[in-house]
């Protein structure tokens, strides 16, 4: 996977103009031989010394560098009992790995994430380019969707939002606030633990689109794709179930699903990562329903959910 290294300021170097401090031996013993060589002609004698170095140039000053505390660790139950007033980075205490940006609303979530799904899952929309504002408007709406419900929750892996960023700095996109956020946010992951990726996960605050009941629901579903991105083992396990426990039917099946809401399904790995996430970890019936979204028995979907669960870590 691809990792964008963490973006520093530079300021434009000052020329320094300056003799060189050093010379040869030999050069100085020919020009002091010169020198004696007139004193004995008679124009008056003299020494060549080398010249010292000019001063360099005073350096601007540096623009200070403002490091932010690391967000703090909580556990699954305070993350769900925080309510952000404003965006919140966190940090899952079971998995430090799995950061949770909480937001105030499915609207602030919107302008924070949905330019990195178009990129990073939807099946409508380019894997090699970021869409400007108005082409992420018609894919939301070509969805039949708003900004604000296109997505409940978000999970997107540390490098797949800086390679975002890039992409639109080439483009000449400019990010909205809320997404410069949560660069900054991902800026600081790196510099906590530059030798692991991190995941990042987001849970809107209730709301009219989103009660207590779904909220919790989200925060969940969240966390189970957090172990999947930086748990190599469960990763492993769950892409083993997905490729031997599965029939080819019930792949298919879950597909299908998945398509009708807009995944990318030439993904195999999101593919695997969401049919584990809606299984394990998707308590409320209004999001998932396996009768109902998939034709399975509930004996179809525990038998899948039993293979899951065997290698997954604790409930999160």
């Amino acid at each position: 996977m691809e990792v964008d290294d963490e973006t520093t300021v530079r300021l434009s170097p000052h020329a320094v103009a300056r003799a060189s401090p050093r010379r040869s031996l030999g050069r100085w013993l020919g020009l002091a031989g010169g020198a004696a060589a007139l004193g004995a002609a008679g124009l008056g004698g003299f020494w060549l010394w080398p010249q010292p170095p000019a001063a360099p140039a005073p350096k601007p000053p540096q623009p200070a560098v403002i490091l932010l505390p690391p967000p703090p660790l909580l556990s699954h139950a305070a993350i769900l009992a925080h309510q952000a007033g404003e965006p919140t980075a966190l940090r899952w205490s079971a998995n430090p790995l799995v950061w949770v940006l909480d937001f105030p609303g499915l609207e602030a979530q919107g302008q924070a994430m949905n330019r990195a799904a178009a990129l990073l899952e939807k099946l409508a929309t380019p894997r090699d380019r970021v869409l400007d504002d108005d082409a992420l408007a018609a894919a939301i709406a070509a969805d039949g969707k708003l900004p604000s419900n296109w997505y409940f929750g978000h999970n997107y892996l540390a490098s797949g939002l800086a390679r975002m960023a890039r992409l639109a700095t080439e483009a000449g996109i400019t990010l909205n606030p809320m997404e410069r956020w949560v660069q900054e946010q991902v800026a600081a992951a790196r510099r906590i633990d530059p030798s692991r990726e991190a995941a990042f996960l987001t849970l809107p605050a209730t709301g009219p689109e989103v009660d207590a009941h779904a909220r919790a629901s989200i925060l969940l579903h969240e966390l189970g794709h957090g172990q999947f991105m930086t748990q190599p083992l469960f990763t492993a396990h769950v892409l083993r179930v997905w490729a031997e426990g599965f029939s080819e039917a019930e792949r298919q099946a879950m597909r299908h699903f998945l398509a009708r809401d807009g995944y990318d399904t030439r993904q195999e790995d999101l593919m695997a990562n969401e049919a584990m996430a809606y299984l394990l970890y998707t308590p409320d019936r209004r999001f998932f329903d396996p009768l109902r979204d998939l034709g399975w028995s509930e004996s179809q979907a525990l038998r899948l959910r039993s293979m899951l669960r065997a290698g997954a870590p604790p409930e999160p």
